[in-house]
C-alpha cells in the first residue's frame, strides 16, 4: 500500500460522497460495519482494508471494488481496464477472494431503484420508523434489514417479496440469486447472472474484442453498447443506456479575492449534486478556482475517456461578464474555453455535452410589462447580482455538434441569487429536471419550462430570461430509471 500512495490519495481525491458510500456498503462483509461507522473517506477506507490484507500486490480486491461502481476511468490510472478486470475475475474465480455475489446482488438492484420505487419499498418494509427516516438510500435501508437479521447472504426471501410488489425486474435480480444459492444453475451461469447487464455484455464484448476490432464499422450500421441494448442508429434520441451516464463537473466560485462572495452559491451547488447524482451521474466538484485553474480542470476532464459514459454535463457558477465567467482571481475565462476542450474529446464525438452557466453576461437590468396574476416574489428577499462591470466580449456559441449551453440570463443582462435559497436559474432548473425527467420530458422542452418559470417573476422589480444555445442533433432525454 505504501508504494502507491499517490494514486490512493488521488483515487480519494476523485470520488464523490455517495461512491465512497457505495464502497464502504461493498466492503461490509470484509471491514466489518461497527469499523465502517468510523470510515469518513476513501483514503480511511484504504487503511483499514490494509488492516485485512485487500490492498497487497496488483490492488485486485481495489480493481474489483473500482470495477463494481464503475469508476473505470480510475481503473485506467491502475494501469488497468475494465476489460482486464473483467477477464482477471472470470479466470480467478477458484482462487480469488473477492467481493461476495450477495454484496454485488444488493449493490445491483440499489443501482437500477429509483426515487419513485424507493419510496414504495421504504413502505412495505418493516422497519422502525425512526431507521427508515434515517436511511436516505436503499443500500441504508439494506444495513438496516441486514442489522435486525430481516436480510442474510443466506436469506433473501423477504427482499425479493417486498421488491415483487414494487418492480418486478429487481426481483429477478433476487431470485436468480438465491436459484444460484440452492445450485439450480451451472457456475458459469450462476457467476454470470450476478453480474449487471452492463458486465454481461461487456463480458461477451471482452471474449470477441479481437473480433470486433476486425470489423469494419460505420454509423449506419446498428451499434452494440456495453452499457444497454441494441441502439439503431435512426433512433431520434440520444442513447442513454450507461450507467453512470457520464460525469457531471461542478465549479462553484465562492470566495472571490477581490468581489463580493457569491452567498448561497453552496445551495446550487448541493442541488446540482443531488439532482444528477439521482440522474445516475457520477459527480465531481471543484470550488474556488482562479481563472486559470478554470482552465487547467477543464482541460483535465477533456482528457479524460468517456468510451464508457453516454453524456457530459459541466455547471458553473460564478460572476460573470459578457462571454465570460470569472475565476476567484477575477481572471475572466471565455465560455467557449469552458466547452471546447470537450468537442475536441474524441471520447465524446456524438454523445451530448450539456454546459449550464450561472453568471451574469452583461451589467444591464431587464425589465418587464406587469402580467395579471402573475407571480412574483415577495418583498424584501434578498438577491444579489453575478455579475461586475460589463466588459465587450462577444459571447461565443458553440459551432460543434451535439452541445448545449445552458445560460442563466440572455446577452447583456445580469442573472440574480438569493443569498440563502440560491440562484434563481439553477433552482428552476433543478425543479425543472426533477418534474420532467420521470415524465420522460425531452430536455428542450424542460429548459423552455424554466424559461416560462423565470420570465414571469420579479427579482429586485427587475426581470430574467435564460437562453439556452445548442447544436443538439437529436431529442435528448435523462431516464431516471
Amino acid at each position: 500500500m505504501d508504494n502507491n500512495l499517490q494514486l490512493l490519495l488521488k483515487i480519494d481525491h476523485e470520488l464523490n460522497s455517495a461512491e465512497v458510500a457505495s464502497l464502504k456498503f461493498l466492503c461490509s462483509d470484509v471491514v466489518g460495519k461497527k469499523h465502517l461507522e468510523i470510515v469518513s473517506d476513501a483514503n480511511d477506507l484504504f487503511v483499514r482494508l490494509n488492516e485485512q490484507d485487500r490492498m497487497n500486490g496488483d490492488m485486485m480486491f481495489l480493481q474489483e471494488l473500482l470495477f463494481t461502481i464503475k469508476r473505470f476511468d480510475l481503473l485506467r490510472d491502475m494501469g488497468s481496464s475494465e476489460q482486464q478486470v473483467l477477464t482477471s475475475l472470470q479466470k480467478g474465480r477458484d482462487f480469488y477472494d473477492g467481493l461476495s455475489s450477495y454484496r454485488k446482488m444488493l449493490f445491483d438492484v440499489a443501482e437500477n431503484m429509483t426515487s419513485e420505487k424507493l419510496s414504495s419499498f421504504k413502505f412495505l418494509v418493516n422497519l422502525p420508523r425512526g431507521k427508515l427516516e434515517a436511511s436516505a438510500t436503499i443500500l441504508d435501508v439494506f444495513t438496516e434489514m441486514e442489522k435486525q437479521q430481516q436480510l442474510t447472504e443466506d436469506d433473501v426471501e423477504k427482499l425479493e417479496q417486498i421488491l415483487n410488489h414494487c418492480d418486478k425486474q429487481l426481483a429477478g435480480k433476487v431470485e436468480e440469486y438465491r436459484l444460484s444459492k440452492t445450485g439450480d444453475s451451472s457456475r458459469h451461469e450462476q457467476e454470470n447472472n450476478l453480474l449487471p447487464e452492463s458486465m454481461k455484455n461487456l463480458s461477451v464484448e471482452t471474449r470477441r474484442e479481437e473480433d470486433y476490432q476486425n470489423t469494419p464499422r460505420n454509423r449506419s450500421q446498428s451499434v452494440v453498447s456495453d452499457a444497454g441494448p441494441v441502439i439503431n442508429d435512426q433512433d431520434d434520441s440520444y442513447p442513454m443506456n450507461s450507467k453512470p451516464r457520464g460525469i457531471c463537473l461542478i465549479i462553484n466560485n465562492d470566495k472571490f479575492h477581490r468581489h463580493p462572495d457569491r452567498k448561497g452559491t453552496d445551495k446550487d451547488e448541493n442541488d446540482l449534486q443531488r439532482v444528477f447524482e439521482w440522474l445516475h451521474f457520477t459527480v465531481n466538484v471543484k470550488k474556488d478556482l482562479t481563472g486559470q485553474e478554470m482552465e487547467f480542470v477543464v482541460q483535465e476532464y477533456a482528457n479524460k475517456s468517456h468510451s464508457a459514459y453516454d453524456a457530459l454535463v459541466v455547471c458553473v457558477l460564478s460572476h460573470g461578464m459578457e462571454g465570460t465567467v470569472l475565476g476567484v482571481d477575477g481572471e475572466e475565462v471565455p465560455i467557449k474555453q469552458l466547452y471546447r476542450p470537450f468537442t475536441a474529446c474524441r471520447t465524446l464525438t456524438g454523445k451530448p455535452k450539456l454546459f449550464f452557466i450561472q453568471a451574469c453576461q452583461g451589467g444591464a437590468y431587464q425589465k418587464g410589462q406587469i402580467v395579471e396574476d402573475g407571480p412574483n416574489e415577495q418583498l424584501g428577499e434578498r438577491f444579489e447580482e453575478d455579475a461586475l462591470n460589463p466588459m465587450l466580449h462577444k459571447p461565443s456559441v458553440a459551432a460543434e455538434a451535439d452541445v448545449l449551453i445552458g445560460m442563466s440570463t440572455v446577452e447583456e443582462f445580469k442573472s440574480f441569487r438569493h443569498t440563502t435559497f440560491g440562484s434563481i436559474y439553477i433552482q428552476a432548473l433543478c425543479r425543472a429536471l426533477e418534474s420532467g425527467c420521470p415524465k420522460k420530458e425531452d430536455l428542450l422542452t424542460i429548459l423552455t419550462r424554466v424559461n416560462n418559470e423565470i420570465s414571469k417573476r420579479d427579482y429586485n422589480t427587475y426581470k430574467q430570461m435564460p437562453q439556452p444555445k445548442y447544436t443538439l442533433t437529436r431529442k435528448l432525454v435523462l431516464p431516471v430509471d
